[in-house]
């Protein structure tokens, strides 16, 4: 497939990678007058440093605060950029030579025009790109890793404890270098990271604090660097930057420079429509993803070694299939490792999940705790367990590797194309499991997703956790919830990444991995629905049972929920496997929280044990469909159930279980709506007959109105017009339960559904004061957006102007450390955009001459925040 990559910027130098030098080099020529572009494939700045934990040289500074320091030291030199974005492949102008690169990311592919490359990367990419090839000679290296706390001392380790400590959060702990001797066949990814495991395992220690990201290989120079008059400045030569940029114009990128692959069969996609850089001004180059290299294949191709994918990985591969599993992040385990969200909330704690537990607690011979005991477990100890557990079982592992497309034949997804270290390329599969909990994979493929903004910018509260250097200890975990972060924007998790670290400067570090609740999922054969929980709904096809409950995490959407709130009692929720096979892609499966639900039924399926569980259960599929060459869909459901029995995961009578509806207890919360819920078509009749038997029923008309029937309008209407305005709700995520709208709020929103509600909205809107709910004004501006009326124009513009209600939005790095607040999981900046942009875009659609309401919405359109971006271009 050949692309159009849009070009982003027109620079005078582009950084590729992030090591200190490289940064310190470009702040210093941005500071000269010169235009600089950075873009690196870590969450950071500085790898070189934060991710090995060489901090030797910066005594009394931390991974927090060097981050810190670099990302400030490129706002304040007007330096854009852009993280988890490794180099694609090298440009060409007209005559051949160099004009920038392109890079990858979750997003999409961006050029970038440059006069000149600065390679700060580690194995210098760009020159390798540009010869094709490295100078690597095979033998035996020495590979160290630092480890703070403690270290193991294996008889084929070298361990020294470094001269100084690490002082940190009022601690004070040992630092330890260990070295080891591992003989290198060849300079690839797949043997790089054998040695990033092999060392890792033999450091492991159970009083660790925590182990390097990265190891550091010293192999000396693998590779020659570009002449500098070629266009690329290899950190060996930094210091002829200047001399070489004073020679060239900005070229003008026109193609790839050229690949060569041998590769047939397949076509190498990427079909997902970008959120950001869709129009560039700028123009675009083609890049045909068909001449990548296929590097390997497999049977079982696991995207993603998080949560779900790690177990996915490790059910293939004990189930007999070659697996390969690729990561972006250093470790295996996601959220409940890197991210720190080391205690269960809720989650059926069985079969797979047990498992996982009970090795966690052997690593060590004094648990610091009990998961058997409480709900917490140590996120070092799983994080290497996983990673024993997948060597052990022989999946092949690659970290620090980002999945940027896919393979396909015709509607077949049979691979991935990757970013790593050394370059892209495309690793087949016979069957693939996208455990990337974002759809990557199959969005890329072109499969259906789900809107991340369908109607509203209803998402779960997101959190990027600090990460101190101290001990963990029972029932405490680093979850936060403190802003909104759109997955898919590589722009959005950027800016996240910045301000967290500013958040949370003072802590040892911060982590490198987005603690989002809520991402883009696919629109699978069968979309899990609120009400089926209620209603015990069954299943031919069920592959886990997950308990949990509404934990929302902000608000809801579902119009059974804005009639009768959730509740904080857990629920048991059967996932069938229908839900993980995207509806026009075969030989994939999407796990986690990917899967295929309406977003209210997120809360109650997507705790760790349950996505343990079910990554288990998608691996062990996907490994029966390989060994069978069965498409997914063709596999032996009970065959499959049986061995998921076996592990304790289901039930034995799952097996007599089909398609139906195990009841509704009497008792039940949502008793009534559920059941009409679940069958909408012959609810109505009963309900519209019983309203007419009792008229001045306010509950039917307001449930009849949800369903889209308007017998009880008049008394709706009548209803708001004498109803002050009750207790509201303002913005809410860590720790919400039950009601986000009020019985007002929701009794506008019904009447709305029946083109009702015209004269009431105007009214209520002329009562609306900036202290007012956001519920409130979400209810009336709802109703705007969707029946929008000129006369509420000026009541909008009156609340939009008063002091405080505008200007949120934002726009850059600097806007976004400005918007941290000193509460750890603070909602004011929430609640004020929040309240903004519905006001401005209710104000739009009323009057779309109005052009303070256009450019409150353009500010917005234009920002930094995906899901906000997306609300306003609906």
């Amino acid at each position: 497939m050949k692309i159009s990559v849009p070009v982003i910027a027109n620079v005078d130098f582009l950084l590729l990678g992030g090591t200190v030098e490289g940064c310190r080099k470009a702040v210093e020529l941005a500071k000269k007058g010169y235009t600089v572009f950075a873009a690196t494939p870590y969450s950071h700045f500085g790898e070189d440093v934060c991710s090995t934990l060489e901090l030797s040289g910066y005594e009394n500074v931390t991974p927090a605060q060097l981050k810190h320091e670099l990302d400030r030291s490129f706002i304040d030199a007007g330096i854009d950029f852009l993280f988890q974005s490794p180099v694609a492949a090298l440009t060409t102008d007209s005559s051949g030579k160099i004009a920038g690169a392109v890079i990858a990311n979750r997003t999409g592919f961006q050029a970038v025009n440059a006069k000149c490359i600065l390679d700060a990367t580690q194995w210098g990419i760009a020159s390798q790109l540009y010869h094709g090839k490295n100078d690597f000679v095979p033998g035996e290296y020495e590979v160290s890793l630092i480890q703070i706390g403690s270290c193991n001392s294996a008889d084929d380790l070298t361990v020294e404890q470094l001269r100084y400590p690490v002082k940190a959060d009022g601690n004070e702990y040992p630092v330890f270098r260990a070295a080891k001797k591992i003989f290198f066949s060849e300079f690839s990814s797949e043997v790089l990271n054998e040695a990033l495991l092999s060392i890792r395992r033999s450091c492991f220690h159970p009083d660790m604090i925590r182990c390097a990201d990265q190891c550091v290989f010293h192999f000396g120079t693998v590779y020659t660097p570009a002449d500098p008059e070629t266009g690329i400045i290899a950190k060996e030569n930094f210091s002829a930057a200047e001399s070489v940029v004073e020679k060239r114009q900005i070229p003008q990128a026109v193609k790839v420079r050229s690949l060569t692959s041998s590769a047939t069969g397949f076509d190498a996609v990427r079909l997902d429509e970008p959120l950001r850089f869709k129009d560039s001004s700028l123009g675009c180059v083609e890049f045909d993803l068909n001449a990548l290299p296929v590097t390997d294949s497999c049977d079982v191709l696991v995207v993603g070694a998080g949560t779900g994918g790690a177990p996915a990985a490790i059910a293939a591969a004990q189930n007999g299939s070659k697996t390969i599993v690729t990561e972006s992040m250093a470790f295996p385990g996601g959220v409940c490792t890197s991210g720190l969200i080391n205690t269960y909330w809720y989650g059926n704690r069985c079969g797979f999940s047990r498992e996982i537990d009970r090795g966690c607690t052997s690593m060590g011979p004094d648990p610091k705790f009990d998961i058997f005991k409480g709900n917490s477990y140590h996120p070092v100890w799983k994080q290497q367990w996983l990673m024993n557990e997948m060597e052990d079982s022989g999946v092949q592992q690659l970290y620090f590797t980002f999945c940027i497309g896919a393979a396909v034949r015709e509607n077949q997804v049979c691979g991935s194309i990757y970013a790593g270290p050394f370059g892209c390329g495309i690793i087949l599969a016979k069957r693939c499991v996208d455990a990337t909990g974002n759809a990557d994979l199959v969005a890329a493929a072109g499969g259906k997703t789900i809107p991340l903004v369908e109607e509203e910018p209803a998402v779960q509260g997101a959190g990027l956790a600090p990460s101190p250097l101290k001990p963990f200890a029972e029932g405490v975990d680093e979850n936060t919830d403190y802003s909104f972060v759109c997955d898919s924007d590589v722009m959005d998790a950027s800016r996240f990444f910045v301000m967290s670290r500013g958040k949370f400067k003072h802590h040892f570090d911060v982590t490198n991995i987005l603690d989002s609740r809520e991402r883009r999922r696919i629109d699978g054969d069968l979309q899990l629905q609120p009400q089926d929980f209620y209603a015990n709904r069954m299943y031919s096809d069920t592959i886990t049972i997950a308990r949990s409950n509404f934990d929302t995490h902000g608000f809801i959407v579902h119009p059974m929920f804005l009639i009768k709130a959730t509740e904080h009692d857990p629920y048991y929720a059967k996932v069938p496997y229908r839900a993980l096979l995207p509806k026009n892609l075969e030989n994939v499966l999407s796990t986690g929280l990917s899967v295929s639900a309406h977003r209210d039924c997120m809360p109650l399926i997507r705790m760790q044990p349950d996505v343990q569980n079910q990554g288990y259960a998608a691996g062990l599929a996907a490994s029966m469909a390989a060994a069978a060459e069965l498409p997914m869909r063709k596999i032996n459901i009970r065959d499959l159930q049986k061995k998921l029995i076996e592990k304790e995961i289901l039930p034995e009578n799952i097996l007599n279980e089909v398609d139906s509806f195990g009841g509704i207890e009497e008792g039940s919360s949502h008793y009534q709506l559920a059941s009409i819920f679940l069958d909408v078509e012959h609810s109505l009749p009963g309900l519209k007959e019983k309203f007419a038997n009792h008229p001045e029923n306010t509950e039917l008309a307001h449930i009849l109105a949800f369903l889209g029937d308007d017998s009880g309008k008049e008394l709706l209407q009548k209803t708001i017009d004498g109803m002050p305005w009750d207790k509201g709700w303002n913005y809410r995520g860590m720790g919400q339960f039950g009601p986000s709208v009020s019985l007002l709020d929701s009794l506008i929103m019904a009447l709305d559904r029946i083109n009702g509600a015209t004269e009431c909205v105007l009214k209520k809107l002329k009562t609306v004061t900036p202290e007012t709910e956001f519920s409130h004004i979400r209810a009336l501006t709802i109703s705007l957006i969707r029946h929008p009326q000129k006369e509420a124009a000026a009541d909008l513009k009156r609340l939009l102007s008063a002091p405080g209600m505008n200007g949120h939005a934002i726009k850059n790095y600097a806007d976004a450390l400005a918007s941290n607040r000193e509460e750890r999981d603070d909602t004011s900046v929430r609640n004020a955009q929040l309240k903004e942009i519905y006001l401005a875009k209710a104000l739009f659609k009323c009057d779309p001459d109005d052009s303070f309401g256009r450019e409150i919405l353009d500010s917005y359109r234009n920002s930094m925040q995906g899901y906000y971006k997306q609300f306003t271009i609906l």
